[in-house]
């Protein structure tokens, strides 16, 4: 199989220095082989693959030759945009797919967004990151365990750490255990919004949404055509590893605010910093915490053990598009768990 990955990358930046374009690409191009259930690059003979691909060439593509155009006129002080045009092309064979799809980074004041679709979006996105609401900062001594509600960007990255336990090639939790209570996370390719979107994987393999927790309970892993274990069709990177593209969360039934109005003296996270697991509990370094009620409050840190993940008993009816990090998109409702909070 061949594989090829282009990428032509136009940044724009106003900062107090100054203002500037600057544009680079990256071209890979590899042959690789699957031997005996392992990719190898170079040449040889390909076992049978299902290369069930189609090619898709997205309708934003139209809009590259004027983006330095377009990014200009939004890229005001404080404000660094990034637009990447990214064309990857598998061939097995004599079948060839192709992608081409462009994807936006804007970063405002620290504050990053970022989705798959035409350039010309990125000014509802920067109105969208320029809204902040002040808040008075409360001080407090000591608090315990604890519901803390989870905002979607919160909930989104906190899951991303769970789904690393979740690969077909080295998971750490047995399938059809109880992880959550009523809870079902998808991984969705196919969602045209997300920075995560994917027509077809690295290894040929058609995207399709596939639900990895149902009800609380592990379904599926992230598999590829090399692992022991989950569904084809995770395979991502020139020597393809399972991932995940976008993480989606089935919304609950609670409303927002009614959410807001029945936990007391419970915490409310507002995006985050970093996400990593530490021994058997996911930490999350919150962007802003309010202690619901009584106004924002400084935390280091929150703990969420990982038998605290039975303890969701709120999952919101609104969600919202974040970003994870750069490869990875999110679908995400509000959430309340309990944990616990550690302070300075």
């Amino acid at each position: 199989m061949k594989h090829e990955l282009y990428e032509d990358v136009i940044e724009a930046e106003n900062s107090s220095q100054g203002f500037g374009i600057y544009r680079y690409n990256r071209v890979i191009s590899v042959n690789k082989y699957l031997n005996n259930g392992k990719w190898i690059i170079g040449e040889g003979t390909d076992e049978n693959i299902p290369f069930d691909c189609t090619s898709l060439i997205r309708e934003e593509v139209k809009d590259w030759e004027k983006v330095e155009d377009i990014i200009r006129r939004f890229t005001i002080e404080g404000v660094k945009i990034t637009v990447k045009r990214v064309k990857r092309r598998l061939q097995h064979k004599d079948k060839i797919c192709e992608e081409d799809k462009i994807v936006n980074y804007v970063n405002f004041n620290g504050n990053l967004f970022a989705f798959t679709g035409s350039p010309r979006d990125i000014g509802a996105v920067l109105d969208y990151l320029k809204i902040e609401t002040p808040r008075s900062l409360t001080r407090i001594w000591s608090i315990d365990r604890t519901a803390v509600i989870l905002d979607p960007e919160a909930s989104a990255k906190v899951f991303h750490e769970i789904f690393s336990l979740l690969k077909g090639d080295s998971p750490r939790v047995k399938k059809n255990e109880k992880l959550f209570s009523d809870l079902s996370i998808y991984d969705n390719p196919e969602n045209p919004f997300s920075v995560g979107f994917y027509a077809f994987d690295d290894e040929g393999t058609k995207a399709r949404k596939k639900e990895i927790i149902g009800d609380g309970y592990v379904l599926d892993y992230l598999g590829t055509l090399t692992t022991k274990l989950g569904t084809p069709g995770n395979g991502r990177g020139i020597i393809p590893k399972p991932d995940y593209f976008t993480l989606e969360i089935r919304r609950g039934d609670w409303g927002f605010q009614e959410m807001i109005e029945d936990t007391k003296n419970g915490i409310l996270v507002l995006g985050a910093k970093s996400t990593e697991i530490v021994k058997n509990s996911v930490r999350l370094v919150p962007r802003e915490s309010i202690l619901i009620g009584n106004g924002s409050i400084i935390l280091r840190e929150i703990a969420i053990p990982f038998q605290e993940f039975l303890t969701i008993d709120g999952i919101s009816r609104e969600t919202k598009n974040v970003i994870i990090d750069e490869e990875h998109g999110g679908i995400s409702p509000f959430i309340r768990i309990h944990a616990r909070p550690i302070l300075y």
